[in-house]
């Protein structure tokens, strides 16, 4: 029976699984809606709050469902009673009152909002959580990604590495709470979905993980990253959470595919960086997500005079406005709700060293008006503060946007963008050096295989390389660390086959959306002197964006408009697919409405 003596408490730190497990093999909850397809194991007795909130036991993310929607009672007998939600609970055809109790059959289908719950009654017992694949573990992420995104939610990520894989496994889906989604990372690693999850509550979640395990005599090795402090993309969040118990700062990262710089623009690239390093003036790196941007900051760190001085980063995308001020300036007490005490900021903390700001382009209008005064004054004055503090720091800042397209749209200041564009460093995408492919996706290999302990390096197989190759890589050299590293899992210590790449995601590359055609010679057009003597940012960048334009068009049309199928094609999420519809300027499809 479920205990609603935990009602107060908040979801993401209460765990059903002991109101869940005596229930295991007889009733369970199948949610069927358009985008959420579920099953839920239900307990032997007590009821079951419906909806989109996070403290509802069955969490259903649907615009139709409404916070607290309905209630499911698990008797004898089995009823279901509308809470008084938007959208209304059917059952054959009839909109049921809202407080109404109303029984009903197992296997009989109800309708909450445009959503379908239908109870199962089960013969024999069944886990009671089911292990996902890495597939679908990677679909959940994405949405639970731009969930938070967009309501500035919480959430955690923890991967699970042991030799005994069996009992592991049985384990988690026993230890795991309702919500949280449990998948098979590869053989003998796992990965956990803990929805709604505070960091403080992510880590009392990993120490009941852990002691679990321990009881059943199990040994793991574990890794947990929390939302948005550790990454604000599903593939950030993998990589953190892949560094298994490692706590790491910035400067500390793994900075392998820096070590591998064959191309000649990269090489260029890293030959200027080390120059303009030996003094203090502001860098501003340019380049598509995932391209090493963030390496190349902290190779301008370490090739400065101020290495031995703190290196500290901020993504200005992963905070709310609020937040991001306090992070950069600190705050006074009681400068707003929750400031029970002061705290430097960032920028006091670096004193002496570098600070990196990652995607500028996302920075509040607000804050950049606060920052560009920081760097021409060289003082911060903290939240609720008085008193400005001198400070002695580098900015290094990267953003995969055009901030001359956004400075022309209102977006970005234009003094703001001059302060920071002192030395301009644009790292070209990896599809535009192929040169490097095979060595970095080797070299993600041995690094992965060193982490999982396996004697040798699985090699590479020639199909297996040819696909590597073709891959256009939209995300970069972060997607082919990805890839190698799950390859490597995969492949179990034998050589590394196209069945261990997802082919699945990297065949719009055979279908030829990935490698466009090269676009057919120019027009020869009247001489502009003034353009050819001031080249601009976006001339820089063109030809990749160009490129990259062209094959969002090809996926929409191939998916005939459907965004997330068309994200699919290109190996992307669907809310990066949108940020990039809205970059290039492509027209949104838009949904047909019902008669």
């Amino acid at each position: 029976m479920y205990d609603r003596a935990v009602e107060n408490t908040p979801r993401d730190e209460t765990s059903l699984v002991e109101s869940t497990a005596p229930a295991a093999g007889r009733l369970s909850l199948l949610v069927l809606g358009e985008q959420h397809i579920a099953t839920y194991p239900l307990p032997t007795k007590g009821d079951i709050a419906i909806g989109r909130s996070p403290r509802s036991d069955i969490l259903i993310d649907d615009a139709s469902i409404s916070r607290n929607h309905a209630t499911l009672a698990i008797g004898p007998p089995l009823t279901i009673r509308d809470d008084g939600s938007a959208n209304g609970t059917w059952i054959d055809g009839r909109r049921i009152a809202p407080g109404e109790h109303v029984e009903i059959a197992a296997s009989e289908p109800v309708l909450v909002g445009s959503v379908t719950i239908i109870i199962q009654r089960r013969p024999v017992p069944i886990r009671p959580r089911r292990l996902w694949t890495h597939d679908y573990f990677e679909v959940r992420l994405e949405e639970e990604c731009a969930r938070a995104h967009r309501n500035a939610g919480m959430f955690a990520v923890m991967r699970v590495r042991s030799d005994k894989a069996a009992a592991v496994q049985e384990a988690l889906t026993e230890l795991a709470r309702m919500s949280d989604v449990v998948g098979e990372y590869g053989p003998a690693e796992y990965e956990v979905l803990l929805v709604d999850a505070t960091p403080h509550s992510a880590q009392k979640a990993v120490l009941r993980f852990v002691e679990g395990l321990a009881r059943r005599g199990l040994a793991i090795d574990i890794g947990l990253a929390c939302f948005p402090h550790d990454g604000a993309t599903p593939d950030e969040l993998m990589q953190h959470a892949g560094r298994f118990g490692r706590a790491e700062t910035a400067s500390e990262r793994p900075l392998d595919s820096s070590m591998i710089i064959s191309d000649r623009a990269m090489q260029e690239v890293y030959r200027l960086a080390s120059r303009v390093a030996v003094g203090n003036i502001s860098v501003l790196i340019l380049g598509e997500t995932g391209v090493g941007k963030e390496v190349l900051a902290a190779h301008v760190h370490r090739s400065s005079p101020r290495a031995a001085k703190p290196y500290l980063k901020l993504n200005c995308s992963a905070l709310t406005e609020t937040l991001l001020e306090s992070e950069l300036f600190g705050h006074e007490r009681g400068a707003f709700t929750g400031a029970v005490k002061e705290k430097p900021g960032l920028l006091e903390t670096a004193d002496g060293g570098t600070v990196f700001l990652d995607e500028i382009g996302e920075l509040p209008q607000a804050t950049q008006v606060k920052l560009l005064r920081v760097i021409e004054e060289r003082v911060v004055l903290r939240v609720g503060g008085l008193e400005p503090r001198p400070i002695d720091v580098r900015f290094v800042a990267a953003t995969n946007r055009d901030l001359e397209a956004e400075i022309a749209r209102g977006n970005f200041r234009q003094d703001l963008f001059y302060r920071l564009n002192g030395a301009l460093l644009v790292i070209p995408p990896l599809r535009e050096r192929p040169g490097e492919i095979i060595a970095l996706a080797e070299g993600f290999a041995s690094h992965a295989a060193k982490q999982a302990n396996l004697a040798r390096t699985p090699a590479l197989t020639r199909p297996a390389l040819e696909a590597l190759k073709r891959y256009a890589w939209p995300g970069n050299i972060r997607e082919l660390r990805n890839v190698m590293e799950r390859a490597v899992l995969l492949c179990g210590g034998h050589a590394i086959t196209p069945a261990h790449l997802p082919l699945e995601k990297m065949r719009v590359t055979f279908s030829g959306l990935a490698t466009p055609k090269p676009p057919a010679p120019p027009v020869a057009l009247d001489p502009e002197p003034e353009l050819d003597r001031h080249v601009t940012m976006a001339d820089l960048r063109a030809p990749g964006e160009r490129a990259e334009k062209q094959r969002i068009v090809a996926a929409l049309q191939q998916a005939m408009g459907n965004q997330k199928r068309a994200a699919e094609l290109l190996g992307m999420g669907r809310r990066t697919l949108i940020n990039k519809l809205d970059r290039y300027g492509i027209a949104r499809p838009r949904k047909r409405r019902k008669p």
